[in-house]
């Protein structure tokens, strides 16, 4: 039989025949066997899959708290061009693969335990604790999740941190090395230094002409000037427009008093009263005569009761902080009940006591500033079709400017740095910095592409192209005489100084005295320090030479940036105690063994990835991305 199919295959009639059931099966949308068995599906990791629109749900909810660095909402054609797009694929590919493995070895997270974490949840329970469907679908809508998304989630959640607690099972770090841990951590030492302030008037003398030339020809590859370029510039952006924005004091009152509640009213204060039982059931049976005014006295199981007003902070359950506080909360609602230390208690609210507000003339000039920021947000983008037709037309920077009302700025020539060669930093020519890169890229003459639309946008052209050259010996004569004399007078402090830590090291003289030497005074530690909490009391520069240090009476210089040398004594290393050590171990053991844990579990996932089998649709994913590109 297998003979007879072979031979048939190999006839036209079977090419023929193969046409056909391509056709066929395109025709009714069978394809998935020419790709991978992924079809649209992004990625694939045992029997997982991550659909596209799975991953677009996840994208759209990473993009509701993702923010550009003036706190603005990134699109996601930002997110996109950020590489944010491939860290949410990441991540979704890392829990696709645990979930495979977890499948594999039985250990995913069962339905019963994500109903519990779901009911368990207090963002999903009403005001008496209880798990409320219609407040968990309105929250899961609010942000983007239908009830699948949301349990796949915690699914993965939920299986990822099992599988780090079973990674991390009876894994303790060996005593030994948490005690040289503590030993390092809490050994303690003290130091004395002083500082020998800079001798800028240090006769060094003066080079000769054959000094000059040496130093010349030794410095030669940095005196070379780079090429630099004379830049005129034609920048649009929000801050043009402010002027236009036409706020009137009407417009500035109405902003005032729809914003006055939520954003220039003070926290309120609210009357309550808290009632404490004995157990948790006889608290939710009074629920009902709480809500209806019933006495104290007829409340069983009642510990006590009692009134109270103020801010939130009366209140130390944030659960109840967030129900009676919260904007849902209303007078005589009733809220828990909720366990606090052995008893269970119930809130009925009795009055809302709103905060003060801060007067419209306190906060006029911060409302104009946002209003008119917004506006002129607005105005920036409508300029821009404008912007873009007058590019379209050839016109040149100054015509551009004049119809639009900007400036066009020019600018002393700079190098691809933006520097001029005085060493002045054009900042505004590295605002952006693909700017500096196309002007630097282009041949005198011509224009940069318009740069930007993110309420700011550039366009410059080159006015002049002043080649490289390297400066003859006489152009820099004098600079090459002061750079020899600050080095020659680096040298001789060097010396100087090898030859006062030569002395203390040699017990030829004291840190005091060689402090009188020069006119300083000795400082030294209030206390001894650890590596732990030596703050700030001793010079940055000298804190790594004092715990370099390999044992006490070691003497060390380093030059600060001022040039100042800073002088150190190491007056004491006491190294902890046997005794001390044990308890220090066990106390930061915990650490220790959380550390060793993750970088267990990461070892752990590489392990996974060679076992799961991961398919990734490149495709898919380069489809999904140009459909970013094109619709945004």
């Amino acid at each position: 039989m297998l003979t007879l199919i072979r031979q048939m295959l190999r006839s036209k009639a079977a090419g023929g025949l193969f046409v056909l059931l391509i056709v066929a099966m395109a025709a009714w949308g069978v394809t998935d066997v020419f790709s991978g068995g992924l079809g649209t599906n992004l990625v694939g990791a045992g029997d997982r899959t991550l659909s596209d629109r799975a991953f677009d749900n996840a994208v759209e909810r990473e993009l509701r708290s993702a923010t550009d660095t003036r706190g603005r909402s990134l699109t996601k054609e930002q997110a996109l061009k950020q590489g944010l797009i491939d860290q949410i694929f990441q991540r979704e590919q890392f829990g696709l693969t645990i979930k495979a493995f977890a499948d594999q070895e039985g250990l995913t997270a069962t339905q019963a335990a994500i109903r519990a974490e779901i009911q368990n949840n207090p963002s999903f329970q009403d005001t008496t604790g209880l798990f409320d469907l219609v407040r968990y679908e309105s929250l899961l809508r609010q942000n983007g999740y239908t009830s699948a998304d949301f349990e796949a989630m915690l699914e993965s959640s939920l299986t990822q941190d099992r599988l780090r607690r079973l990674t991390r099972t009876a894994l303790t770090v060996p005593t030994p090395l948490a005690q040289v841990d503590a030993a390092f951590r809490a050994e303690q030492r003290d130091a004395e230094w002083f500082i020998i302030e800079t001798d800028d008037l240090m006769d060094v003398g003066t080079p000769s002409e054959d000094d000059i030339v040496a130093l010349y020809e030794e410095v030669k590859p940095n005196l070379q000037e780079p090429e630099r370029r004379r830049i005129s510039l034609l920048k649009m952006s929000t801050d043009d427009f402010k002027s236009s924005a036409g706020l009137t004091e009407d417009d500035l009152e109405t902003f005032y008093e729809a914003y006055k509640a939520d954003r220039y009213t003070g926290p309120d204060t609210r009357s309550f009263t808290a009632y404490q039982f004995i157990t948790e059931q006889a608290a939710r049976d009074a629920l009902g005569r709480i809500a209806g005014g019933a006495e104290a006295s007829a409340l069983d199981e009642l510990s006590n009761t009692m009134e109270q007003t103020g801010p939130r902070s009366v209140l130390q359950n944030e659960r109840l902080q967030d129900l009676v506080y919260g904007p849902g909360s209303a007078v005589n609602g009733i809220y828990g009940p909720q366990l606090e230390g052995a008893l269970w208690t119930v809130i009925r609210l009795e009055a809302i006591y709103p905060g003060d507000a801060t007067p419209f003339g306190q906060v006029r000039d911060e409302i104009e500033e946002e209003l008119s920021s917004e506006q002129a947000t607005e105005l920036f983008y409508a300029a821009l079709p404008r912007l873009d037709d007058l590019i379209g037309t050839g016109a040149s920077l100054e015509a551009i400017g004049l119809d639009l009302g900007l400036p066009v700025l020019s600018f002393d020539a700079v190098d691809a740095t933006g520097f001029t060669v005085s060493g002045r930093l054009n900042g505004t020519l590295r605002e952006n910095p693909e700017l500096l890169v196309q002007l630097f890229d282009r041949a005198e003459g011509s224009v940069t592409e318009r740069i930007g639309e993110d309420e700011a946008t550039w366009m410059a052209r080159i006015d002049e192209i002043v080649p490289s050259r390297l400066p003859d010996l006489d152009e820099v004569r004098s600079d090459l005489i002061e750079a020899w004399k600050i080095r020659r007078r680096t040298t001789l402090q060097d010396e100087r100084t090898e030859a006062l830590i030569s002395r203390l090291e040699n017990g030829e003289t004291t840190l005091q005295e060689e402090a009188e030497r020069v006119g300083a005074t000795v400082q030294s530690l209030s206390r001894p320090r650890s590596r732990t909490n030596i703050e700030a009391e001793l010079p940055p520069p000298l804190i790594s030479r004092l715990f370099s240090a390999r044992e006490a009476g070691a003497v060390q210089a380093v030059t600060s940036t001022t040039g100042a040398t800073l002088i150190l004594k190491v007056t004491l290393i006491d190294a902890v105690s046997p005794e001390a050590l044990a308890p220090m171990a066990r106390q930061i053991a915990p650490s220790l063994d959380e550390g060793l844990g993750e970088d267990l579990f990461q070892a752990f996932f590489l392990d996974v990835q060679s076992e799961i089998d991961v398919d990734i649709n490149d495709k898919a994913l380069d489809l999904y991305k140009r459909s970013i590109e094109t619709t945004q």
